[in-house]
């Protein structure tokens, strides 16, 4: 077995755990109409931290596999508030729009930290509201996902054509093109040997990243890796900046 092959591996029994351990749901709240316009709140007090799944944003994978972070964070004395959202392939603005609906029902600034797909919407509330943003492993160059083809052109098919077919849509979107250099409060963290998305995407980042050797794409949201402890520390570094610019 190759490097990449082992790598993987490794994504795919991490991604069954964590969606295993994810069966269970938390309470479900409405924060609109629709039936994807729901949460869950894990942790009856604490910092707010809004936690927003991945999946490439396809219609077929939910917040599931995102539960066990939640769960874990609460248990660190963070109140985590796990939102779904509508992933409609060619209509990415409706995403957008559930978010920005959640927002308003938030009474405290809160720490958004993101995941892969998650990671990318977590970063437009940097460029829109200026928010406290942690992106792990995000998709955060849109037009760079498309053309290298990620996920059988998953990101593509959400933006409904290329960025030669929309640039105004992906020129409006793309955290590459809308972070503004070292952005204050933005870090990306990324894996070294992530499968899933490459690490360059946040390397060549406009903000600042953090790279972690030997580390694959669910490791960063896994509580079982072994690096969950370096994740835990920088929600709590994150949520330390943000109390201090309140």
């Amino acid at each position: 077995m190759t490097d990449h092959e082992s790598f993987e591996h490794q994504e795919l029994v991490a991604i069954d755990r964590l969606l295993r351990l994810g069966a269970d749901p938390g309470v479900v709240t409405s924060y609109g109409s629709h039936p994807d316009q729901v949460m869950e709140v894990f942790g009856e007090s604490g910092p707010t931290v809004v936690n927003i799944h991945g999946g490439y944003f396809r219609p077929t994978i939910d917040r599931t596999h995102a539960r066990p972070l939640a769960r874990a964070l609460a248990r660190e004395g963070f109140r985590v508030v796990l939102p779904e959202y509508r992933r409609v392939p060619g209509e990415p603005q409706i995403a957008i729009e559930d978010l920005d609906l959640f927002e308003t029902g938030l009474t405290e600034p809160a720490l958004w930290v993101g995941h892969s797909a998650g990671g990318m919407l977590a970063l437009t509330r940097a460029y829109q509201r200026q928010a406290e943003v942690l992106a792990l492993a995000p998709v955060a160059d849109l037009a760079r996902a498309s053309r290298l083809h990620l996920a059988d052109d998953a990101v593509t098919r959400w933006m409904g054509g290329t960025p030669e077919q929309h640039p105004r849509r992906y020129a409006d979107l793309d955290p590459q093109v809308r972070l503004s250099p070292r952005q204050p409060g933005v870090l990306l963290v990324h894996g070294t040997d992530d499968q899933s998305v490459p690490v360059a995407l946040s390397q060549d980042s406009p903000a600042e990243s953090v790279v972690l050797p030997h580390t694959h794409h669910f490791d960063l949201i896994d509580p079982e890796s072994e690096k969950w402890p370096t994740i835990l520390e920088l929600v709590r570094s994150a949520v330390r900046g943000l109390t201090e610019t309140r």
